[in-house]
């Protein structure tokens, strides 16, 4: 499985961050552009706490700011994001409704579910925010201290130890499953609603592993193990954590986090609110914060978001038929 669809994109994405590097310093739309005339909804198509509920919260306030309305989040959870998409699938295309959509309700879903009424190309791209790592955590009490422990363990545990991911067919169920097959073990999936259930429930010992936003195991990190993250080079929040490859199982997964529109929004509306979240995200003190709670920022623009999302989905697409995951019905 080395060539696995979880394999490093490092030209291409050092490519795209270059160009939103370029982007960032790019000046903001002249007056006489596009505002929102009252509120702007952010849908968050996931519980509170997670990783795509904080990156939300973390930039509206200022994005608001920014465009004179207050931009507010709105948590739709149900569904691993369908009920949360479905809302703006319906909503006007006026600017007024967005969502923060992520890997799992847009690049993962669309080819474990063919009934999810969407796909990667049905919305209108705004800006891809930033993506999100995995890590490998365990409860505290499993007698693993590493990765390679954690596999030893998994290969003679009767019954099968148990796993955590934040819903069937989400981005952390596929990636457990991949490293279910590179490691050659067997673990039974626990799926909860949004990954701050999830790994609290590794942290509440309720689960043996899971492999969960570092975004969002770092804070839990005094009340369950940190053993690796999913990365192709050790992430500067946690520099000291070894990565899976060096530990043995050749797992990269990170997951894309962005705002996008309701269908047929115009183009003007998608640069302003675009170039408002860009001055956000490329200052010094947001991009630290991010880096901080586990995020790294890439700020693509529409057209260059629009390139990426066709990407991710063929990588993600790819990994959900070789793990066989699928939601019937």
């Amino acid at each position: 499985m080395t060539g696995m669809p979880y394999a490093s994109r490092g030209p291409v994405r050092r490519a795209l961050l270059g160009a939103a590097a370029l982007a960032l310093a790019a000046p903001a739309l002249a007056q006489g552009s596009w505002r929102p005339r009252r509120p702007v909804r952010i849908i968050v198509p996931f519980s509170p706490g997670g990783a795509t509920d904080i990156l939300a919260r973390q930039i509206a306030q200022k994005v608001g700011n920014g465009l004179g309305q207050p931009f507010i989040v709105e948590n739709r959870p149900g569904g691993n994001g369908v009920v949360g998409t479905q809302v703006l699938l319906t909503s006007p295309p006026d600017g007024h409704n967005l969502i923060m959509a992520s890997a799992d309700t847009h690049t993962v879903l669309p080819f474990a579910n063919p009934r999810v009424p969407y796909d990667v190309s049905t919305f209108v791209p705004v800006n891809g925010a930033a993506y999100t790592v995995f890590g490998l955590v365990a409860r505290s009490g499993l007698p693993a201290a590493d990765v390679g422990e954690v596999v030893a363990l998994a290969k003679r545990a009767s019954p099968p130890l148990t796993y955590a991911s934040y819903g069937i067919a989400s981005t952390s169920h596929v990636a457990g499953e991949m490293f279910k097959m590179l490691a050659g073990v067997d673990m039974t999936h626990v799926p909860y609603q949004g990954s701050g259930p999830a790994t609290m429930a590794v942290a509440a010992g309720e689960v043996d592993v899971g492999l969960v936003p570092i975004a969002i195991a770092h804070p839990q990190r005094d009340r369950l193990r940190l053993l690796g993250v999913a990365t192709g080079e050790r992430f500067a929040m946690v520099p000291d954590l070894p990565t899976l490859a060096e530990q043995g199982v050749r797992l990269v997964a990170d997951a894309w986090i962005g705002l996008l529109a309701a269908p047929g929004t115009p183009r003007e509306i998608a640069e302003t609110i675009n170039a408002a979240v860009s001055e956000v995200l490329g200052t010094p003190e947001m991009r630290a914060s991010l880096q901080a709670t586990g995020f790294s920022v890439m700020s693509l623009g529409p057209d260059r978001f629009a390139a990426f999302l066709a990407e991710e989905s063929g990588r993600w697409g790819s990994a959900v038929r070789a793990a066989h995951i699928s939601i019937a019905g």
